[in-house]
């Protein structure tokens, strides 16, 4: 088995425990349009989705014609409340450190703009782990399409069997696989492990602690 030696991160709900502010920011949204029934948990098993999907979902179909403004809304909203309740999930500065240690290069594949990985990355001393930290940008297609996991394995080089991603949604799954690449899911984010193992990763890490162990017990090593 050829050694693993690039990681692609998923970000919210993979890296950064960021649901309840994402949730609140959307709720906030749909109250702009008189939507007042749901709840976080609502939200959360869709986290990781484009907005648009997301909001075609939850929002009335007579609303439907709105949802571009929601987008608006909510950005707006959420960037000013982005670090509300954010946090690290456990384990992830101390993990990232140790991966770089050992000469695996890391990198970033978010649903969230480039600038906006970058900044969140940067507010919690995380940025300097990854060699390149890749959102979703004007055009780009989002996840599952591989687009942006193959513009990383392209812009730095890779090769693809030597190359993982890892995330907490089927889209991330989904992605990878398309890409070419092995898969990991995390348990702790937005879906539970019954939730993803119908989509066969690779692995499944229940933290981000057991994630390193898998590594380790694959021989990950550079």
């Amino acid at each position: 088995m050829t050694p693993l030696r690039n990681l692609i991160f998923d970000i919210d709900g993979t890296l950064l425990d960021s649901r309840r502010d994402i949730a609140a920011a959307q709720l906030w949204t749909f109250r702009q349009l008189g939507v007042n029934h749901l709840q976080p948990e609502d939200i959360y098993p869709l986290i990781g989705r484009p907005l648009a999907e997301t909001f075609t979902k939850l929002l009335p179909t007579d609303l439907h014609t709105r949802i571009p403004e929601a987008v608006i809304w909510y950005r707006d909203y959420y960037r000013a409340h982005a670090l509300d309740t954010t946090m690290l999930f456990p384990g992830v500065r101390e993990g990232l450190a140790t991966l770089q240690s050992k000469g695996i290069r890391l990198a970033t594949a978010s649903t969230k703009s480039t600038g906006t990985s970058a900044r969140v990355l940067e507010h919690f001393a995380a940025a300097q782990f990854f060699v390149q930290i890749q959102g979703n940008e004007e055009g780009f297609p989002f996840k599952p399409d591989p687009f942006i996991l193959n513009k990383i394995i392209r812009d730095q080089g890779w090769r693809k069997e030597e190359t993982m991603m890892v995330g907490d949604t089927d889209y991330d799954i989904e992605a990878g696989k398309r890409a070419g690449v092995a898969t990991c899911a995390v348990t702790y984010g937005s879906l539970s492990r019954s939730d993803l193992e119908p989509f066969r990763p690779d692995c499944l890490a229940d933290s981000f602690s057991d994630l390193l162990r898998h590594f380790d017990q694959n021989s990950l090593s550079a």
